[in-house]
């Protein structure tokens, strides 16, 4: 997906969320899934909200999803609110953020996964699909990881 200035949003930007029906949607996040990514079958963004400083919010309901998904039992609510959005939130992706949380959050996800990766050898072999597949998130984490560290 693309930015209101055209930019590609990308797994590990900044991004931060203006023009939300809800309040609490706006603000600063980081995006910690995207579609195309190993391992994640979204056609959306997954949002991790974060503050100016580059902390990553630790905050229950921090988690987000663009294009913003409304949830909420109210009917007539939800229909106005995705109207709403549709035509006034807007997404762009921000420089000068520090990422130095965000590339840490990858490499710990990466290093989470060698647990999982040592099972599925041991169970399954290093040629079955599901060790690929935990391995290819493993590298993408780390790869992403590199590219904002740098």
């Amino acid at each position: 997906m693309i930015d209101k200035n055209g930019i590609e949003i990308k797994t590990g930007d900044v991004v931060e969320i203006t023009g939300a029906y809800f309040k609490n949607d706006n603000g600063l996040y980081f995006v910690s899934r995207s579609a195309g990514d190993a391992g994640w079958c979204g056609n959306y963004h997954s949002l991790h909200k974060i503050s100016k400083t580059g902390k990553i919010s630790k905050a229950s309901g921090a988690s987000r999803s663009w294009p913003i998904a409304i949830y909420t039992n109210d009917y007539m609510k939800r229909i106005e609110g995705n109207a709403w959005n549709e035509e006034h939130a807007a997404v762009e992706v921000k420089a000068g953020i520090n990422q130095t949380y965000i590339a840490e959050h990858f490499r710990q996800a990466a290093e989470a996964l060698d647990a999982q990766i040592e099972y599925e050898i041991y169970n399954y072999g290093e040629d079955s699909e599901c060790t690929k597949l935990t391995k290819s998130v493993k590298s993408h984490f780390i790869s992403v990881a590199e590219r904002i560290t740098v």
